[in-house]
This record gives C-alpha cells, structure tokens and sequence, in this order.
C-alpha cells in the first residue's frame, strides 16, 4: 500500500483554499505560508498547507494580513495539526477588543494627566514676584 503523501501545485492547493492562484502567492511573499519547494524549485502544498491556507483564508475575512502573521505568530500551530479557523477567528477578535480598550484606556489616562497638570498648576501657590524698583 502506498503511504505517500498528496502533493497540490499552486492553482489545486488555492482552489481547494477557495482563494486564488495570486493570493497564494501573496501570502506565501508576506510570510502566512510557506510551501514546499520540488527539487526544480516549484511549490509543492500538502494537506498541511491547504489547512493552513484555508485558515488563513478565513481569518482574512475579518482581518488585516498584519494582524493574522502576529495570530500566527502568537500561536503557531503544531506540526501537522493547522488550528481550526473555527477557534482563531473569536480569539483574535477578544485580542483586537483587549487591544482597542487598552488604547482607549491609555487616551483617558492621558486626558486624565494633562487635566491634573492644570489644575496643580492653577491650584498652586503663587509665587511672590520681587519688587520692581521704583524710578525717579
């Protein structure tokens, strides 16, 4: 019995991705997948990637190509067990919300600083400012 693996070119591995020929490639150039390479240097997918390729085909549907390499990045999947999209996709949106309200955050403490700032400086103790000679 044969155990070998299936191989996919480029256009079989996008079409089972649903994506096309020219975003694979994109990705494969911005660092989301990286194919095989055939000893004449073609690309070579296997079930592998074309998981992989349909996750990140899912994620890009809600995300920005930045946002899905940091995910993957963050969470690498194991080898030979790609992540289900199913499960990346609420995990990235609770990041994006945790990142959003430590921004927002960050704005009111700023506000909150510069208003304190004024009314210290409103609030403080006038310095007496020294006599002006008089003359004449």
């Amino acid at each position: 019995m044969n155990h070998k693996k299936k191989i996919y070119r480029v256009a079989e591995a996008a079409r089972l991705a649903g994506v096309s020929a020219s975003t694979l490639r994109l990705w494969e150039k911005v660092g989301l997948i990286v194919p095989d390479r055939s000893e004449k240097g073609h690309r070579r997918y296997d079930a592998y990637h074309v998981t992989r390729l349909k996750l990140v085909a899912s994620l890009r549907k809600e995300n920005t190509i930045a946002g899905i390499r940091k995910y993957l990045r963050k969470s690498p999947p194991e080898a030979g067990t790609p992540r289900d999209a199913s499960d990346a996709i609420p995990e990235m949106k609770k990041r994006k919300q945790l990142e959003d309200e430590n921004a927002r955050l960050k704005r009111i403490v700023a506000e909150q600083t510069l208003e304190l700032n004024m009314l210290r400086e409103v609030h403080s103790p006038k310095r007496p400012r020294p006599a002006r000679k008089r003359e004449g």
